[in-house]
């Protein structure tokens, strides 16, 4: 599914608490959304960016979308 494969960034090993169950929670949502005729990707991507900066500041933006 394209939708998945557009979270691949999402590493739930650099998150914790919160944040981590967040995470979680998006990587399977995202398969359900995904479903919906009216479903952007970019825009639910750039959601869940945004709540896991606020729930997670101790990481930065940078370790936490472009880790490997």
């Amino acid at each position: 599914m394209a939708a998945e494969l557009e979270l691949r960034w999402l590493k739930t090993d650099k998150v914790r608490g919160a944040a981590k169950r967040f995470a979680k929670f998006c990587k399977e949502d995202v398969k359900e959304q995904s479903e919906k005729e009216d479903f952007d990707i970019d825009k639910y991507e750039d959601a869940v960016k945004l709540v896991l900066q606020k729930l997670d500041d101790s990481i930065s933006v940078e370790e936490l979308f472009h880790a490997d």
